[in-house]
C-alpha cells in the first residue's frame, strides 16, 4: 500500500527504550576477540596506518583502549557514529569500507563493558568525546550520550597526533565481573584472553598485516607489534588445487592443499602451520570481504570435518556488493554461500577433500618409491582386510620376502608369533595418541636413522638378487620397492 493512503490513518512514534535497545547489543555472542576485530574494522575504513591496543588489569576496573592513527571524526560525524542505527545496511558503501550496519562500534563495545568512550579529531582538528554509560542510561531511562571521559590522561597520545579516534572500553563486566586486583583465576582468564586476541588478529588482518591488502596496516597489543598468519602457507608452497573466477558473482576461489603435517621441521613450525585453532579445526573455507577475514576455516555445512580432509583450505574473496547474497550477519563472522554458487563451491570443496585425503591415503599405504616398478610389485608388510560386518582387520603379509624368510627358518613358530602380533594390535592406544594430537604420528619423517638390522636385511637381500643374475640398477630399484627398504634411501651408499 503506498505510503501516501498510510498517512491518512491515527499514527504515534514508537521509540525504542534506551534500556531494552542498548542492553539487548550485548547478545549478540561477540568475543573478546571478534568485537576487538570489529572496532579495527572501523580503524582501516578510516585509513588508518597503526593501531593500538592497550590493557590493563585492576579488577573491576580493567580497561582496554584501542587508539588509531585514521582520518578522525569531527563533533557532528562523532555523535553520528556514537547514535545506534546510525547507517542503512542497504546503503552503497565505498569500496575499502569493511562496515555495514552501522552497529559495529555499539554492539561490540557493549558486549564487552557497560561504558564505551570515544574520542576523535581530524587532521589539526580539536579533540571531541562521547560516552555511552549504560548504567547511566538505565537509571534515567533516558538515550543520554554524555560528554564525558573517566580519565583525560588517556587523551596525551591522541592529541600527539594529526588526526586519530581513540575507543576506551571501562567495567569490563564480561570478562572480569566484579573481581578483585587478587583475584589471580580472573586475572589470569584476562591474560589468556589477549593472548589468544594476538593469534586471531594476525589470522584476520593477515593481508593488511603483510600489506597484501594493497595497504599496509600495523597492530601492536601492549607496544608488541602483532605478526601475521598465512592461513596458506604460501612459504611453504603448498598445492594450488583449483583456482576460478565468477565474474557475475565477483567472486573468487583458490583451493589449496597444506603440506603433510611430516613435511615440517620442527614441532614448532608445524604448531604454527596450524594455525590458531590447530589443523584439525583450521580446515575447510576462508571468507574474505575486502581482503579482511570473516570465516576462518569452517566447512559451511557442506561437509563434516575430518582427518583426511584437515590439509584442505580455500579462500573466498568477495567484496562488500555481495553482503546480501553472501548473508553477512553483524558480527561479520557468519556467511552462508548464495544459491547461485553453491554447487560449485561445494564441487570445489568435495575436489580439494579428496586431494587432502589421497595424502592420507598414500602415506597408509606407504606409496613406492621408484615409479618405475608396477604398483602390483610393490612389498608392503601390512595388508588391511575389510571384513563383511564392516570391521577392519590388518594382517602382516604373508609373501614380503622378509616374512618368507622368517618362516624358512622357523617350523610353525612363526606363523603363531605373526597372528599374535596381529591379534594384539594397541589399537586403542593409538585412536587415544592420535585424537590427544595427530602430530605424535603424522610428524614421522620419512627420512629414517639407519640400523645395523636393516643394513644387514638389505645387504642380504641385494645379495640375493644380484645371485640371480639381476643388474645392479634393478636389483637396487626392487630393494627399494620393498617395504621397509623404500623408507631408507640412504641404503644406496652400501651398494656403491
Amino acid at each position: 500500500m503506498p505510503a501516501s493512503i498510510l498517512k491518512q490513518y491515527e499514527s504515534e512514534e514508537a521509540y525504542p527504550k534506551p534500556k531494552a535497545t542498548l542492553n539487548s547489543y550485548r547478545s549478540f555472542g561477540y568475543s573478546l576477540q571478534t568485537a576487538i576485530a570489529d572496532i579495527i574494522d572501523n580503524s582501516i575504513s578510516a585509513y588508518a596506518r597503526n593501531v593500538w591496543i592497550n590493557y590493563i588489569w585492576k579488577g573491576r576496573d580493567s580497561y582496554l583502549t584501542i587508539l588509531d592513527d585514521g582520518v578522525g571524526m569531527d563533533k557532528a560525524g562523532l555523535i553520528d557514529a556514537m547514535t545506534p542505527g546510525s547507517k542503512d545496511p542497504v546503503d552503497e558503501r565505498e569500496i575499502h569500507d569493511l562496515g555495514r550496519f552501522g552497529l559495529g562500534l555499539k554492539t561490540a563495545s557493549f558486549s564487552q563493558c557497560t561504558r564505551l568512550t570515544v574520542a576523535s579529531k581530524i587532521e589539526n582538528g580539536k579533540i571531541f568525546k562521547r560516552c555511552w554509560d549504560l548504567q547511566h542510561v538505565n537509571s534515567t531511562g533516558k538515550w543520554i550520550l554524555l560528554d564525558y571521559i573517566s580519565d583525560s590522561s588517556l587523551l596525551l597520545k591522541l592529541e600527539t597526533f594529526k588526526s586519530g579516534t581513540l575507543v576506551i572500553w571501562e567495567l569490563l563486566d564480561t570478562l572480569v565481573g566484579n573481581s578483585t586486583v587478587e583475584n589471580e583465576s580472573i586475572r589470569n582468564v584476562f591474560l589468556e584472553e589477549f593472548n589468544i586476541l594476538e593469534s586471531h588478529l594476525g589470522m584476520i588482518f593477515q593481508r593488511f598485516l603483510e600489506g597484501r591488502s594493497g595497504r599496509k596496516l600495523n597492530i601492536f597489543v601492549n607496544d608488541e607489534a602483532i605478526k601475521s598468519w598465512d592461513p596458506f602457507l604460501l612459504a611453504y608452497k603448498p598445492q594450488l588445487a583449483i583456482t576460478e573466477h565468477f565474474s557475475s558473482s565477483k567472486t573468487e576461489i583458490n583451493a589449496f592443499v597444506m603440506p603433510h603435517l611430516s613435511k615440517f621441521k620442527t614441532e614448532s613450525e608445524r604448531d604454527i602451520a596450524g594455525g590458531p585453532k590447530g589443523w584439525y579445526d583450521q580446515q575447510g573455507f576462508y571468507i574474505y570481504r575486502n581482503n579482511r577475514l570473516l570465516v576462518a576455516g569452517d566447512w559451511l555445512g557442506l561437509f563434516p570435518r575430518n582427518d583426511h580432509s584437515k590439509l584442505a583450505r580455500i579462500s573466498i574473496d568477495l567484496n562488500n556488493t555481495e553482503d546480501k547474497n553472501w548473508n553477512l550477519d553483524i558480527k561479520k563472522s557468519r556467511a552462508k554461500p548464495p544459491a547461485i554458487l553453491k554447487k560449485e563451491i561445494e564441487r570445489i570443496g568435495k575436489a580439494t577433500r579428496k586431494i587432502s585425503g589421497s595424502i592420507y591415503s598414500h602415506r597408509g599405504t606407504i606409496l613406492k618409491r621408484n615409479p618405475d616398478t608396477p604398483d602390483e610389485n610393490f612389498e608392503k608388510i601390512w595388508n588391511v582386510i575389510e571384513n563383511r560386518d564392516g570391521s577392519i582387520d590388518y594382517k602382516i603379509n604373508r609373501n614380503h620376502r622378509l616374512t618368507k624368510k622368517l618362516f624358512e627358518s622357523n617350523n610353525g613358530d612363526a606363523e603363531r608369533l605373526l597372528s599374535i602380533l596381529e591379534d594384539n594390535i594397541p589399537i586403542e592406544t593409538i585412536i587415544y595418541y592420535h585424537n590427544e594430537d595427530p602430530g605424535y604420528h603424522e610428524n614421522r619423517s620419512s627420512g629414517k636413522e639407519l640400523n645395523e638390522g636393516i643394513v644387514m636385511l638389505a645387504t642380504e637381500i641385494f645379495k640375493s638378487l644380484r645371485s640371480q643374475g639381476i643388474k645392479k640398477d634393478l636389483a637396487l630399484k626392487q630393494l627399494f620397492n620393498i617395504e621397509p627398504f623404500n623408507h631408507y634411501p640412504q641404503l644406496t651408499a652400501y651398494f656403491e
